[in-house]
């Protein structure tokens, strides 16, 4: 009887073996009773937030996961509103959609739209504005330069490097993104 079921225990193995990079994520997010990151499934994950200490001065970090996708997402609070952002080191600044940007009480003319920028769907112009405040787990930076970009520009917001290069320490490390302030 075991010589007839070998060969299926052997290519059930290799089956499981096989797809372990799609399943341990999933299977993660699963077992992982974290609390951390828990916090709003449907656009990210949360920051996880730690605090250090380096020759007595206080340092602020914050560790994200990326998504299925390789993306890192997570909730940030921008001028007391939370926000979902994308880190993204390839843009030069943190830029809104228009949607949002309103949600958050920046209001702005057609006349203000003048920047030309280049997304994904294309060449457009965005307004400039200063963000009084970006929060990101318990990183904080103040009087942030970016752009809203018209309706309909991006599917989502992005946090960069007008954002990014304010901090002290930005490292990716496999699937892990280090913010530290």
């Amino acid at each position: 009887m075991f010589r007839r079921l070998a060969p299926y225990t052997i290519l059930l193995a290799c089956f499981a073996v096989f797809l372990s990079p799609v399943w341990l994520p999933w299977l993660e997010t699963i077992v992982a009773d974290r609390p951390d990151l828990a916090a709003d499934r449907s656009f990210g994950l949360s920051a996880v937030e730690t605090t250090g200490s380096i020759r007595s001065n206080r340092t602020r970090t914050a560790e994200l996961r990326a998504d299925s996708r390789g993306h890192f997402e997570v909730r940030a609070m921008i001028n007391g509103h939370d926000v979902g952002v994308m880190i993204d080191t390839g843009a030069t600044s943190v830029a809104l959609r228009f949607e949002d940007a309103t949600r958050l009480g920046l209001h702005t003319d057609p006349e203000d739209f003048k920047i030309p920028i280049a997304t994904a769907n294309g060449g457009t112009k965005a307004a400039r504005v200063t963000l009084q405040e970006i929060r990101i787990g318990n990183i904080r930076v103040r009087n942030v330069e970016a752009l809203i970009v018209p309706p309909k520009s991006l599917t989502t917001n992005l946090m960069g490097m007008s954002f990014l290069k304010r901090l002290t320490k930005v490292q990716i490390a496999g699937s892990r993104l280090v913010l530290e302030e």
